[in-house]
């Protein structure tokens, strides 16, 4: 396994970039779903129409869509979603090099568990299965956070079987 490493400056740098450039970003992409009919209104109920808003969007083909920054936008709308709806601020994960969100952005402080949500890795999820209400479904599954359940489990039991009640 390699080990990433990255640059922290330049890291926190082009992070307070991605923050600044937040409300212009967010404004393009509302005037843009508005031109398919779509109204992003930073709902969390509404979450299919930056569903909808994203199939339309990467798959016009009048327009030359870098499909990056098409995931990178809907992330960061998706990002505010949460953070308004639930709290939370968004954060750079720059602590442990072995984490999935290393080098990331993503909002914590969101739900009563110590969790990450990286809506930019939802996104990308996002673009290549395209399974509706998946976004949905990861906002609820992070404030809804059910844990693994395997704290008091022994390694080979069932489920059941660990449960002292059975």
């Amino acid at each position: 396994m390699t080990k990433r490493t990255v640059d922290r400056e330049a890291a926190r740098e082009a992070f307070d970039d991605f923050l600044m450039r937040m409300d212009d970003q967010l404004e393009a992409l509302q005037d843009d779903a508005e031109t398919y009919g779509i109204r992003l209104d930073f709902n969390a109920d509404n979450l299919h129409d930056l569903e909808r808003y994203f199939d339309f969007a990467a798959a016009d083909d009048a327009k030359t869509v870098d499909r990056d920054s098409l995931i990178v936008t809907c992330g960061r709308y998706l990002g505010e979603v949460v953070r308004l709806r639930y709290g939370g601020k968004w954060e750079l994960t720059l602590d442990d090099p072995r984490s999935l969100n290393y080098n990331m952005p993503v909002i914590v402080g969101h739900s009563k568990y110590d969790v990450q949500f990286s809506p930019i890795t939802v996104m990308r999820g996002y673009s290549l299965r395209k399974r509706p209400n998946m976004l949905a479904q990861a906002v609820a599954s992070q404030i809804d956070y059910q844990g693994l359940g395997i704290e008091n489990r022994i390694e080979g039991e069932s489920p059941d079987s660990a449960d002292p009640r059975n």
